[in-house]
């Protein structure tokens, strides 16, 4: 199989070609024209398809249901659907709950990916329960707690080869001293923190190198009194999650985001609830009455933000309409960044030999135009 006549977007280059690849992975890229049978992409840009590397779900489905075998039509949905955003990998992003039902995800993860066909699911994003109750978000503050470092063995012992991604405050009771005993098994992120600069530096510095969807659930930028946000303009190794629904976080605070930390350290996400693609109305996600407006989730008959769920697809191109970034800046910031974030960039979210058939065709308005997974036109 071929795509040709395409812009191919490379780490380092854009160059105008054609790729070849199979129903796993790429073949060859190659400049130029092909007499080969292809599809005719005409010009338009050619990405991996993209990462959600934060996402609770989608489609009437959230991945704390993986709790119980209730909600298997709800999941094989989501399942389904998500490739159409032109995402072709996820983290199942859980949020807060009891040791019990920690348990019971770890042990239901391998259930999940029966379903998953298209091998969507790259691992677990564990959002809480080790956050800070100040910035708790729409987190349930009675299951809010320190590390506890034989649940975190037991989720290890259970999937020894699954990525995991651990949020954490490093701040809330003496979560960072432990951070040593578990940033060999976990990614860390920092988030849903109220940290000051300095233990947030230090955070930083045992490889807490993500944070959890910057500025959301964090303390404001302050010119007297430094905060994380303060930390975080200071440091150049950092994956920083951004949403870009352009609610959450205000186009001109994307636009600042870019300037202030480049492409580099930006990983787009959508932090989606199980409202996406639901008609407007009144849902229950996580035990919190919501009002779905558009693309905004509210606290049910309130104007306060619970949560969003505008597709990744729109998400990346706010982006680049917000920032006006190249072609190359946009592929680090929609998928390359999150793969490499995981240490996975020569597996998916990069165009390489050998690397995932799962790719995007865009125009040059960052517009969606057409999506591959496993080497076949969805």
């Amino acid at each position: 199989m071929i795509i040709s006549n395409a812009k191919i977007v490379l780490e380092d280059q854009i160059i105008n070609g054609y790729i070849e690849f199979n129903d796993k992975q790429i073949i060859t890229i190659k400049k130029g024209k092909t007499s080969q049978p292809s599809f005719n992409a005409k010009g338009l840009y050619l990405l991996p398809a993209f990462i959600d590397s934060h996402t609770h779900g989608g489609y009437g489905f959230d991945f704390n249901m993986l709790i119980n075998h209730k909600h298997d039509q709800q999941m094989q949905s989501y399942l389904n659907k998500i490739n159409q955003e032109g995402v072709g990998s996820v983290l199942m992003t859980t949020v807060t709950c009891s040791d019990q039902d920690l348990n019971i995800l770890a042990s239901n993860y391998s259930y999940l990916k029966s379903f998953d066909q298209t091998n969507v699911i790259k691992g677990w994003y564990i959002e809480g329960p080790y956050i800070s109750e100040l910035r708790k978000g729409a987190h349930n503050p009675k299951l809010i707690r320190p590390i506890d470092l034989k649940e975190l063995q037991r989720i290890k012992n259970v999937l020894p080869k699954v990525t995991k991604i651990l949020a954490v405050a490093p701040e809330y009771k003496n979560n960072l001293s432990k951070f040593n005993k578990i940033n060999k098994d976990f990614f860390l992120a920092a988030g849903h923190s109220n940290a000051d600069y300095e233990t947030a530096m230090k955070s930083f510095d045992l490889k807490a190198r993500r944070v959890v969807h910057l500025y959301n659930a964090l303390p404001d930028f302050d010119k007297r009194h430094p905060t994380i946000i303060n930390a975080i303009f200071n440091r150049t190794d950092l994956t920083c999650e951004l949403i870009c629904d352009k609610a959450h976080v205000s186009p001109e605070v994307i636009l600042n985001t870019y300037k202030i930390l480049g492409a580099n350290q930006i990983a787009i996400i959508s932090d989606s609830l199980m409202t996406k693609g639901l008609k407007d109305g009144n849902y229950t996600v996580w035990g919190i009455q919501v009002d779905k407006r558009g693309a905004l989730d509210y606290l049910k008959g309130t104007n306060s933000i619970a949560g969003g769920n505008l597709p990744f697809h729109k998400q990346v191109e706010n982006f680049g309409k917000i920032t006006k970034c190249s072609m190359q800046e946009l592929l680090k910031v929609s998928s390359f960044n999150a793969a490499k974030s995981i240490n996975q960039q020569k597996h998916f979210g990069n165009l390489i030999k050998g690397a995932e058939s799962n790719f995007v065709l865009l125009n040059g308005k960052y517009e969606l135009q057409a999506t591959f997974i496993k080497g076949k036109k969805i």
